[in-house]
């Protein structure tokens, strides 16, 4: 029974421990990491939760242990209580997995791919010289995001102009007038 109270240590350590200290660096198990470089070919920058998490992996381990340790202390068989260790691990990493994929499926971004902004309308708040950045205000439903901005074809636009968003590099847009 020392064994499986061992593991079952072990397992509330790994999950426990790597909840409180981790900060959500989980090694890229529990989700991806989004670095914008002005590509939106089809990539989900949505988090993912993964099986081999250290907290659904911790958690089993714990499971298993404490199952173990129960099953020993009731009927003696190492055997038995192995494989009673296994299915309590497997049902609470499930229950875990779960209930971290409710979670992360609740989490909110404020991330707009600069790429959607194409068409959108803006307005100019800093004055954007024809080779100088200025900045834009993007109406993009309720939200209202400042981008770095360039004029398109060496054109110039001065504060409070309503302009168009016709192109993206990265983190900036690039605008022209609304008739075009």
């Amino acid at each position: 029974m020392g064994i499986f109270l061992t593991i079952m240590i072990a397992g509330v350590i790994v999950s426990v421990g790597g909840s409180l200290f981790g900060h959500d660096h989980d090694g890229g198990f529990d989700h991806d990491h989004d670095h914008d470089h002005g590509n939106d070919a089809g990539h989900s920058n949505e988090p993912a939760v993964s099986i081999f998490s250290p907290k659904v992996i911790g958690t089993f381990v714990m499971g298993f242990g404490g199952g173990g340790a129960i099953a020993q202390y009731l009927w003696g068989n190492m055997f038995r209580s192995s494989l009673a260790g296994i299915v309590v691990g497997a049902i609470m990493a499930v229950i875990m997995y779960g209930a971290m994929k409710l979670l992360y499926s609740q989490q909110s971004t404020s991330l707009v791919q600069t790429g959607s902004l194409i068409g959108s309308p803006a307005m100019v708040i800093t004055e954007i010289d024809a080779n100088s950045l200025g900045q834009v205000t993007v109406r993009t439903g309720i939200e209202a995001p400042t981008y770095l901005a360039r004029a398109a074809a060496g054109k110039h636009f001065a504060k409070g102009t309503t302009v168009v968003v016709v192109a993206t590099s990265g983190a900036e847009v690039v605008v022209d007038d609304v008739q075009n």
